[in-house]
């Protein structure tokens, strides 16, 4: 990545204008307006870690799980999802699911037995789903209690879930430890907890939205090894129809990380740089509004107020990574370090 002297003395020009962390948090500490920043750390290492990025006043907050509960977070912290007052972060290789309070990021509680936990969807205040990477089940937990209450048995390996009315669509992601392609939505009934249909669509779909008319987006990179090239797909979640099928050009592509504005009517992605897109195009943008010059984007975040675009560097992976933030058009506003391998943004409004 660091190739020459031009281009370690912009990485240093970006993080002369970070906001260092401002010492020890207290009963205050987390106020809505800011940006948790869930950052994975190595696998097998567990230096996962906890952010809070508050852009009005360009200050960031690091380690914060550790500083207040005097415990590591765990090994790669996956996904995190704000319901209520409760922050729930998932731990994928510790195979566990804490939850915190989102004002005061005090442990609440636990849940265990978990195998290989992606991400987790409410369904209401005391029913979520998990998705997984190695098994075949969605589990269905109670996070007010902290317990596993039951699973849904989907053939399949889990990861993306997104809700439209009561149906759940789960993306199945990888193929690890089946035959069938992975290339297919699972379709549950969320009143009833059974799986219901499922769709065909590209080969490993990663990301998903919905956007202000309904209408359901997917991502899908076209396989880890370019079995086939990626696609962008819009459905229709009531009758489960395939609206429109968008092919990108170069088999050796690999968008993801796919979102959407706060007004549901642009969706952006990761594609070596940022790219956004009506979503009344019917062809995908020629140019990104943010291009990538030796950088390597992990994650893409979009302000549900602003439309402010986040979009994180892993650097070397080792390193704690930098988060970029830009206007909604990709004018560039100022970067920030996070943690180890910035992996997820949670918007707190």
């Amino acid at each position: 990545m660091y190739k020459n002297i031009v281009f370690l003395s912009l990485i240093s020009l970006l993080i002369s204008c970070t906001s260092k962390d401002n010492g020890e948090p207290d009963s205050t500490l987390i106020e809505e307006g800011g940006i948790f920043i869930l950052n994975e750390g190595n696998y097998s290492v567990a230096n996962s870690s906890l952010s809070y990025y508050y852009p009005d006043r360009s200050e960031i907050r690091k380690s914060l799980f550790y500083k207040v509960n005097n415990v590591p977070l765990g090994d790669v912290a996956q996904s995190l999802t704000i319901k209520n007052n409760s922050v729930y972060v998932v731990i994928n290789n510790s195979g566990l699911i804490y939850g915190i309070n989102r004002n005061t990021l005090e442990f609440e509680g636990k849940i265990n037995g978990l195998v290989s936990p992606r991400e987790m969807i409410f369904i209401d205040d005391n029913k979520a789903y998990v998705s997984d990477l190695y098994s075949s089940s969605i589990t269905i937990v109670d996070p007010v209690i902290y317990e596993i209450i039951g699973g849904i048995e989907i053939g399949k390996s889990s990861d993306c879930m997104i809700k439209s009315q009561n149906r759940v669509f789960i993306a199945n992601w990888s193929a690890y430890n089946q035959t069938k392609l992975n290339n297919t939505l699972m379709v549950i009934d969320s009143d009833i907890d059974i799986l219901v249909d499922s769709i065909i669509v590209g080969i490993e779909p990663n990301s998903m939205v919905i956007d202000k008319d309904g209408l359901l987006w997917v991502l899908c990179s076209g396989g880890f090894m370019n079995d086939e090239m990626p696609t962008l797909w819009q459905i229709n979640p009531v009758s489960l129809e395939i609206v429109k099928t968008i092919e990108f050009e170069d088999i050796l592509q690999n968008p993801d990380n796919l979102c959407i504005n706060g007004t549901k009517d642009t969706i952006y992605f990761l594609n070596n740089g940022v790219f956004s897109m009506s979503i009344n195009s019917l062809k995908l943008p020629d140019n990104a509004i943010i291009t990538s010059v030796n950088n390597t984007y992990y994650t893409l975040g979009i302000d549900p107020v602003n439309s402010e675009i986040y979009v994180s560097d892993a650097l070397d992976y080792n390193q704690d990574g930098l988060v970029y933030r830009y206007s909604a058009t990709g004018t560039f506003i100022s970067s920030f370090e996070a943690g180890i391998i910035p992996g997820d943004f949670e918007f707190n409004y």
